[in-house]
């Protein structure tokens, strides 16, 4: 189940360009999240590694590009690991990813959650995130290069979009992307209300399963996600390299 949800994540968030060199995965993405624009192994490692990252670096480099690497506990990455910590590849962000198995049956949820077009839920994402133009503009392109099913949705408070999301739907799983509150509303349930009003959206389409990816640090993001039912799953991390 861990490969199945990774290949369907990687789907779910689609690079521009990507390059298989050996089984390594190269993503590109004009530099917007390090998920898409990062080196994935999907099985076991495997030999020649120091071959490999010399051609990944080459790839990224030639791209103006930082190489970096996200690296899958359940490959057994530990050699890989060794190898870019001494070439001098910085370790940030360990995460995890967390699953939840969904019933049929309805979550009897009311709807407090809206939902909205992209082009305003990106208005609001960004707002919320304070990002620039230029992050916005590929942020658009990597959402609308989506294939698998989407929803945007929005918490409103006052009629002021105060906490928003997505869910992507691919092969019956429902993945939870791009969550954020605004930082002065926090701890009042929206985040919650979101989740579960995507489950329930995710229940009524077919949905048996739901990810969600939290970094390891982010302690009360986990502490809701397991408060709503999801447990972990497995870790990954990234090593990031110069240009």
């Amino acid at each position: 189940m861990q490969r199945v949800v990774e290949e369907i994540s990687l789907k779910a968030w689609p690079a521009f360009e990507t390059i298989n060199h050996r089984g390594w995965l190269m993503r590109f993405a004009d530099g917007y999240t390090k998920r898409a624009n990062s080196v994935t192994v999907l099985d076991e490692i495997g030999l020649d590694i120091e071959e490999k990252i010399t051609y990944c670096e080459s790839q990224y480099r030639a791209r103006k590009q930082k190489p970096i690497f996200r690296l899958l506990s359940f490959t057994k990455p530990e050699v890989l690991d060794e190898q870019l910590a001494t070439r001098g590849y910085q370790l940030i962000e360990p995460s995890l990813v967390m699953g939840l198995r969904l019933s049929e049956r309805s979550l009897n949820i009311l709807p407090t959650i809206s939902q909205e077009t992209l082009n305003d839920w990106l208005v609001a994402y960004h707002n919320l995130k304070a990002l620039g133009e230029q992050q916005s503009t590929i942020h658009r392109m990597i959402l609308t290069a989506i294939k698998s099913e989407i929803l945007f949705v929005s918490f409103k408070r006052n009629e002021e979009i105060v906490a928003c999301g997505i869910g992507i739907l691919e092969s019956g799983c429902l993945g939870i992307f791009d969550l954020v509150t605004s930082p002065l509303q926090r701890r009042r349930g929206y985040a919650t209300a979101i989740i579960q009003g995507l489950l329930q959206w995710g229940i009524d389409k077919g949905a048996y399963f739901s990810y969600i990816q939290v970094v390891q640090a982010n302690t009360p993001g986990r502490n809701l996600y397991e408060k709503l039912g999801y447990e972990p799953m497995y870790k990954y991390w990234y090593r990031v390299g110069y240009i």
